[in-house]
């Protein structure tokens, strides 16, 4: 299909449309809205009763509910509800939701007159979407017909899992944007392009790149999904660590750096300019099993430093807003605090519309304030009052804030309007104060003999009071004429009177022991492992292999802590070590929430083994830990577990070597019914069929399998779902 005949099928849609039965179609809103300034995006679920990660609900909503300081609602989701259908994906109102498709066009017409864009969005976690070369016409020809059916404004994507990569999906879908988008550029309209990836798959040649590289200049921002990731972060060379996206100690830093390293394209990620860049959190712990921001002021102070660097960020982007209004596992509600957190520092602290009667109160959230700063609690703080307007000047304060003493601060705030009605709202502030941290306190060896000055390139700095290396104090001595291993504690106090202290072994030796951990081009070093090379003694900072120590610069991956006793010299080769897990099953039954997973691990000399089990969600469930030389039977019992995908992790170590492997096996329920034999008739499981929930296979482990009743149903035909050989098969299949 040429071009030209791409365009003349296109424009004759919407008349096509008229003819097709639509009879709703002529009460979508005839212009696309696009927001100016910030934008807080938050995702509304065409679904009710949520169950959330800590057993809380998320109740379905009108659209016409969502709070105002929303100016992007992101209608949740367009997909393949049944493979029996065709590959194109579609949307249908779900009636449990209470909406006609009337008054669902109604309203989103109404978020439109109110300056609000409405998108759909593509795909979520349990989407089924396959599109192959060729469907790009089709697929553009069913966006631009929801368009001018429901009004919506652009689409999302929002592929997770198997998704991303399925099929031709990383041609397919950028190329039916780019027609759609064309489409309506030429009736002087802009469709909104946006997609929501997981972070990780937005390092430099990872899954999502494809869809930002083929939709250069035609997308409009990128809101990744900065949760559900569970330990996966970024190596920050200044700070000398790995930031994890789960580590609320460093939320301030992990919001700072992965933002920084994707609007400037650096440590290992794709460039995303820093005006289309929209940070997406979840609304609570109950919307995502990770990532939840608990002090948003952590999230201001990181965008705040990123505008003080001219690069500001478009805005904040939630799962979802029906989390917002939902409860937790005690029925406890949330009461919008994501969007009462968030929208006023993104709009610029615009308050949302007043309402009658009593004045309301807005950027009253908790606040952290450093220890020894000036806090004014009247800062962003305003009430309105549907009758009076702005009266601020009215706010009343009982109780004060001294941020020279650590704790929190409770301060009460009122305000009364002319007819008399008073609100009243109470504020925690709390005072903190970073630790000190030290600096050069590693371990290190001395030869016997030699000057060594304990206090010599030590340092302690500390977020308020700066550098504090004069106040360490020092206990402990190192006798340098005698061998041995000394122990020295260092002490420092910041004027918040807190203390820290950092221990340091200094081992003093006559240089004869044998070096035992001498660098090897061909190994690979785990963060914090240490090497000796050239006479010293080195660190790596995160994983490397084939990095020579001394070469790698000051902020390179190896870092100088001490001198070696091995004077550079290699010795001879030892045998290296290997280690492996053998005689893992593919899948382990659960009953009770406990499972028994047995297998065999085997290792070629005397090693420390360590094995972890890690659920889907990157949280270990399981742990053990041995020394093996030889093979060993373990059988690992699992606690407080569900049905599911699970990896295994082995690191395995000695004195020269170290290995980390990775597994994985399935856990099934438990089938405690009598077994009936699988029928001679069942056919072989073959991918793409379009099978119907209900629907029986023959596997290639010689037995039978199900095809799991709707939302599951459409992944039964996918490869990526095969049973018995996919480790995702219990998604979609139940084991006869």
């Amino acid at each position: 299909m040429t071009l030209l005949t791409k365009k003349i099928k296109l424009n004759a849609i919407a008349l096509a449309l008229f003819g097709a039965g639509f009879s709703v179609q002529a009460q979508a809103n005839d212009d696309m809205v696009n927001p100016e300034g910030g934008v807080v995006v938050g995702y509304w679920h065409n679904w009710c009763d949520g169950r959330g990660y800590q057993a809380g609900n998320a109740p379905c909503m009108t659209l016409e509910e969502t709070n105002p300081m929303y100016n992007v609602v992101d209608v949740s989701f367009m997909k393949v509800y049944d493979t029996a259908e065709g590959r194109i994906p579609t949307f249908r109102l779900d009636p449990a939701v209470g909406l006609t498709e009337a008054e669902f066009i109604d309203q989103i017409k109404e978020l439109n007159a109110q300056g609000r864009s409405v998108l759909i969005a593509l795909g979520g976690a349990d989407a089924h979407i396959e599109l192959k070369r060729g469907d790009e016409v089709a697929f553009a020809e069913e966006v631009i017909r929801l368009v001018e059916v429901y009004g919506f404004d652009g689409l999302d994507i929002d592929l997770e899992q198997a998704a991303v990569t399925a099929a031709d999906n990383q041609w397919v879908i950028p190329e039916a944007l780019k027609i759609v988008k064309d489409h309506y550029r030429a009736q002087g309209k802009n469709f909104l392009i946006t997609m929501a990836p997981e972070f990780p798959y937005l390092k430099s040649g990872d899954k999502y790149v494809p869809y930002l590289e083929r939709l250069e200049g035609y997308y409009d921002w990128i809101n990744p999904q900065f949760y559900n990731q569970g330990g996966d972060g970024i190596w920050v060379d200044e700070e000398n660590a790995w930031i994890t996206q789960n580590n609320d100690a460093m939320k301030e830093k992990f919001i700072y750096y992965i933002s920084d390293s994707l609007i400037n394209g650096t440590r290992g990620f794709h460039k995303i300019p820093h005006d289309k860049l929209v940070f997406g959190i979840p609304t609570n712990n109950d919307a995502a099993a990770s990532g939840f921001v608990k002090e948003p002021q952590a999230l201001y102070n990181a965008f705040d430093a990123l505008k003080k660097q001219g690069q500001p960020l478009r805005g904040v982007m939630t799962w979802s807003i029906n989390w917002d209004i939902g409860t937790n596992s005690a029925g406890t509600p949330y009461n919008s605090s994501f969007i009462n957190a968030y929208g006023p520092y993104i709009h610029s602290q615009t308050t949302p519309p007043p309402v009658a009667g009593k004045p309301v109160f807005t950027g009253l959230t908790d606040v952290r304030v450093q220890h020894g700063t000036v806090f004014n609690p009247l800062a962003g703080v305003k009430a309105m009052d549907k009758e009076d307007g702005d009266v601020s000047a009215s706010i009343l304060v009982e109780g004060s804030v001294n941020t020279h003493v650590l704790g929190d601060n409770v301060l009460t705030y009122s305000v009364i309007d002319s007819d008399g009605n008073e609100t009243k709202q109470a504020r925690n502030v709390e005072v903190y104060s970073a630790l000190p941290e030290f600096s050069g306190v590693a371990n290190t060896t001395v030869k016997i003999g030699t000057e060594f000055n304990a206090l010599a390139g030590v340092k302690a700095t500390d977020a308020e009071d700066g550098d504090l290396t004069s106040t360490i104090s020092l206990e402990g001595s190192v006798d340098t004429t005698t061998a041995g291993k000394y122990t020295l504690t260092y002490t420092v106090k910041d004027s918040a009177e807190q203390t820290v202290t950092a221990t340091r072994t200094v081992t003093v030796n006559d240089g004869s022991q044998v070096c035992v951990n001498p660098w090897k081009a061909d190994q690979v070093y785990l963060a914090d492992e240490t090497t000796t090379h050239n006479g010293k003694t080195w660190q790596a900072g995160w994983w490397t292999q084939g990095d020579e120590p001394g070469t790698t610069g000051e902020w390179g991956v190896w870092k100088q802590i001490g001198d070696s006793d091995c004077g550079g010299e290699t010795p001879d080769p030892e045998v290296e070590l290997t280690a492996k897990i053998t005689d893992l099953k593919n899948e382990y039954s659960v009953t009770d929430a406990t499972a028994i997973v047995s297998f065999t691990v085997a290792t070629n000399e005397m090693a420390s083994i360590k094995i972890d089990v890690i659920d889907r969600f990157g949280y270990s469930v399981a742990d053990y830990s041995t020394s093996v030389n030889g093979s060993q039977s373990v059988s690992l019992k699992l606690s407080n577990v569900e049905e599911g995908y699970y990896s295994m992790r082995l690191l395995a170590s000695n004195d020269g070597d170290s290995i980390d492997a990775r597994y994985s096996f399935n856990l099934i329920a438990e089938d405690t019914s009598t077994p009936t034999p699988p029928p001679s008739d069942v056919p072989a499981y073959e991918a793409g069929v379009n099978y119907s929930a209900g629907d029986k296979v023959l596997a290639t482990d010689g037995d039978v399998y199900q095809c799991k009743p709707w939302p599951y149903t459409a992944w039964c035909s996918s490869s990526a779902y095969a049973p018995a050989e996919s480790q995702f098969w219990a998604d979609a299949w139940d084991k006869l």
